[in-house]
């Protein structure tokens, strides 16, 4: 998988610590050794990629839920989503990493956040809500699954079994902006115009730990993973990369619409999305006739009403 040097710096930081949450290592323990991460930066970056690139290189699953669509128990008239964790840990066979992408949206003072992050503090607790109805046919993945000694068991043994999984078998990555960080931590810069632009600067790390929940934070390890906004550099890197396995015929027009695209990334802070963008344009140039003079109209073309 494509990676800046940034995110591949991060990789190869967080997946030791991956390797212990999901082989296994931890089962049994009377201390669990705290694994969960918390990966902080500015949108675009590639946090959430880098969570997928690393149940990638362990062979394990990945679940990646959005924290700002996350539904709540209370809330009847849809499928909640720990439906879909509890049915993601049924299905482990080994380990998995489960991924809680925008999760500073748990702040707030709405009634909908204060629910949200008392779902989120049991999600990283290991605790499944008493609330939370087990299937009957959960029972069935007590026949192959590593996590059971009997094939039947009471719903409460099953919640219990799942609790286990997901204690000693799954590591949690959360991502988010902590925007107010970045806003607090903002400069001006004047031009000759006299206009100015708030540009970010990079927290510092006790501008991050403010801006984070205590009661949250402390769910996560305390080395708290920083991403800086991809640099002119991290871009053309990532750019060399591409390049390398996008089709021949798409190159000249990539090369020829890179550098322009780079530099408004890094005036825009795109991030890695760019490259989906320029890829797009560049096969379109790329297309030896247009469209529509490939198109034979066997019928005349009604005006549009």
């Amino acid at each position: 998988m494509i990676l800046s040097p940034q995110q591949q710096r991060v990789v190869e930081q967080l997946l030791p610590v991956a390797q212990i949450a999901t082989d296994g290592s931890r089962e049994g323990m009377a201390i669990m050794p705290r694994c969960h991460s918390l990966i902080v930066a500015p949108s675009g970056v590639g946090k959430s990629h880098v969570a997928r690139v690393i149940s990638n290189i362990l062979s394990v699953p990945s679940l990646v839920l959005n924290v700002g669509s996350w539904v709540l128990l209370s809330h009847k008239s849809e499928t909640w989503t720990w439906t879909h964790i509890v049915d993601w840990l049924a299905n482990l066979q080994f380990g998995g990493v489960l991924v809680l992408d925008e999760i500073d949206k748990c702040a707030g003072g709405s009634e909908w956040s204060n629910y949200l992050r008392l779902e989120i503090h049991s999600l990283l607790d290991s605790v499944i809500d008493t609330t939370i109805p087990i299937p009957n046919q959960l029972n069935d993945f007590l026949l192959g699954n590593p996590w059971s000694e009997s094939p039947d068991q009471s719903a409460t043994q099953v919640r219990g079994g799942l609790e286990k999984v997901l204690r000693e078998r799954v590591m949690v990555i959360g991502c988010g902006a902590w925007q107010s960080a970045w806003r607090g931590n903002a400069r001006q810069m004047g031009f000759s115009n006299g206009g100015t632009e708030n540009l970010p600067e990079s927290p510092s790390r006790a501008q991050i730990l403010a801006s984070i929940e205590p009661e949250l934070r402390q769910r996560f390890r305390n080395a708290i993973i920083f991403m800086h906004p991809m640099s002119k550099a991290d871009y053309f890197c990532v750019a060399k990369s591409i390049e390398k396995i996008i089709p021949h015929h798409v190159l000249p027009a990539w090369t020829h619409l890179v550098e322009d695209a780079i530099q408004q990334a890094v005036e825009s802070t795109l991030g890695m999305r760019v490259f989906e963008e320029l890829l797009l344009q560049a096969m379109v140039m790329s297309r030896d006739v247009p469209i529509m003079k490939r198109v034979t109209f066997h019928e005349p073309i009604l005006p549009i009403i």
